[in-house]
């Protein structure tokens, strides 16, 4: 498929130091009508992006946790397939949906109290009496939010925990997940960069920014970054908003729950 060459420079440098990317022609004509039309989200176009997340075999597939209906935690993003998802973004973003009680729809016992993030290693069958997270982070009312430890390593496996307890130390459910190598991360980044670069030349909202950026991910296969970036605007329009309420449920709904999890069950400590 043709390329395009596109160069340029980092002018707040002191030398002339420039950056040359081979960006795919197809994928820049394929984003720029998203930079300066405001119409957009009333295009759908947000809800076409994560399409493929709604069939019966989704690139996003939720871990579903508990056997029991009053716990049926589904952890969405990182996801659970096949292998360990490969996350771009050094600092993630955890999306979960909380369980609902059959007989107390919406209890607030039943939702995510805390979640962990240790490393690849972590003796999951085998826990200490005193385990150390690189970060443990409350999120009561919650049902995602961006990690904030310590940045994570490229190329380096981690897990990630919920708990149903602010002050438990037995999560109920755990997901492993990769951080990029380095060399396909910084290539990214870079081409991320130019993306967030071309947009600003032409003026684009923050929610045109993001979405880009969330398109360009989801063609790569990366739904982790395409769904962060789809979180990450502070006032999204109507059909951003309805997508982020909308997506997580219809993820775990009953026939579209990808893999089933292993539920972790611990007895050494409460």
């Amino acid at each position: 498929m043709s390329k395009i060459r596109l160069l340029f420079c980092a002018s707040k440098l002191s030398t002339a130091a420039c950056i040359t990317l081979s960006v795919n022609l197809f994928f820049l004509f394929n984003i720029q009508p998203a930079v300066s039309q405001k119409a957009s989200t009333q295009q759908g176009l947000w809800n076409k992006i994560f399409q493929p997340t709604r069939n019966p075999k989704p690139p996003v597939k939720p871990r579903k946790g508990g056997s029991r209906p009053t716990q049926a935690v589904c952890m969405i993003s990182p996801d659970a397939p096949a292998e360990p998802r490969v996350v771009w973004n050094t600092q993630p973003l955890f999306i979960w949906n909380n369980g609902e009680s059959k007989l107390k729809p919406a209890n607030p016992l039943l939702g995510v109290k805390k979640i962990a993030v240790a490393d690849g290693n972590f003796p999951i069958n085998n826990p200490p009496e005193n385990p150390q997270y690189l970060s443990t982070q409350i999120v009561t009312g919650k049902q995602h939010i961006a990690y904030q430890g310590q940045v994570l390593k490229p190329g380096q496996s981690y897990v990630w925990f919920v708990f149903l307890s602010e002050t438990s130390t037995n999560p109920m459910m755990q997901v492993p997940f990769k951080i990029m190598d380095a060399q396909q991360r910084d290539r990214i980044t870079k081409e991320i960069r130019l993306i967030e670069k071309l947009q600003q030349n032409q003026k684009a909202s923050p929610e045109a920014i993001a979405f880009a950026k969330t398109k360009y991910f989801a063609e790569k296969q990366l739904w982790s970054d395409a769904l962060q970036q789809a979180y990450s605007i502070a006032n999204p329009s109507q059909e951003l908003s309805q997508l982020q309420e909308d997506l997580p449920r219809q993820l775990c709904s009953t026939g579209n729950q990808g893999r089933s999890g292993k539920v972790l069950r611990y007895t050494k400590h409460n």
